[in-house]
């Protein structure tokens, strides 16, 4: 379930004041994978714990599993179907619990 409609409104506006063309295109996105971080992701070492809302219209669920599925040490991944980009109930729970458990 992809939900990017609210994700890259900053993209749009960049190229219709920028670039409207998109002549640039190909440079832009390229320039922007130095920053991606999934890219990012293989150099963590430390134990993760990770949610995601599937109705998350800020930050993709897409782009948040391309990121988790690079993490090389131990991972755990809390899946809340039926939520977005706010507050995960009982997530802070299971949060202070796992930082306790370090």
């Amino acid at each position: 379930m992809e939900q990017a409609k609210n994700a890259y409104f900053e993209l749009k506006d960049f190229f219709r004041h920028h670039d409207p063309k998109h002549q640039r295109e190909a440079e832009i996105f390229r320039r922007l994978g130095y920053i991606d971080v999934q890219h990012l992701a293989p150099r963590i070492k430390a134990e993760v714990l990770m949610a995601t809302g599937f109705d998350d219209e800020i930050c993709p669920p897409s782009t948040q599993f391309a990121a988790y599925n690079k993490i090389t040490s131990k991972k755990t991944l809390e899946i809340y179907p039926d939520f977005g980009h706010e507050n995960l109930p009982g997530f802070q729970d299971e949060t202070f619990t796992f930082m306790m458990g370090l």
